[in-house]
């Protein structure tokens, strides 16, 4: 097996998971007022969350490391994200957006064999792939989020 090969149900799920990405970003840019703020409170949620875990799949990787916890560095990096996630909440749709896709592009760049931190967790050949695909559709989701709350 191709060890570079994203495995099957990591896909679907992976792309499951964008479905509340996608579904939020278009109601976002409802008619109704009320469905588009349902719509922007929904995808700066999930967001959240998605951002959030994230930071948790490189905790999980320094629990089984064995070196994991020695240095600072790679646990903070692992909760960073959650931080990041629960600050961007606290704050106007603007700004709240702006912040999401920053956590989602940093955690990108972290996650990515051009990372600097890239020999800080033992990740498998083919999850750069994914996330690559999986924050592509989160960013554009939520940059639409961000075109709505600063044109509405």
């Amino acid at each position: 097996m191709n060890e570079r090969r994203i495995p099957r149900v990591a896909l679907i799920l992976g792309l499951a998971g964008l479905i509340p990405f996608v579904a939020s970003a278009l109601a976002g840019f409802s008619a109704d007022s009320a469905t588009s703020a349902w719509g922007l409170h929904s995808l700066a949620v999930y967001a959240a969350v998605i951002l959030s875990f994230l930071g948790g799949v490189r905790w999980g990787t320094l629990l089984t490391a064995p070196a994991g916890f020695d240095s600072f560095t790679p646990a903070v990096i692992t909760v960073l994200p959650s931080i990041l996630a629960w600050l961007a909440l606290l704050l106007p749709a603007p700004l709240m957006m702006v912040l999401l896709l920053a956590g989602l592009a940093l955690q990108y760049l972290v996650d990515s064999p051009f990372s600097p931190f890239k020999d800080t967790v033992v990740l498998p050949p083919w999850y750069p792939s994914l996330r690559l695909i999986l924050s592509a559709g989160a960013i554009v989701c939520v940059a639409c989020g961000l075109f709505v709350s600063v044109s509405g």
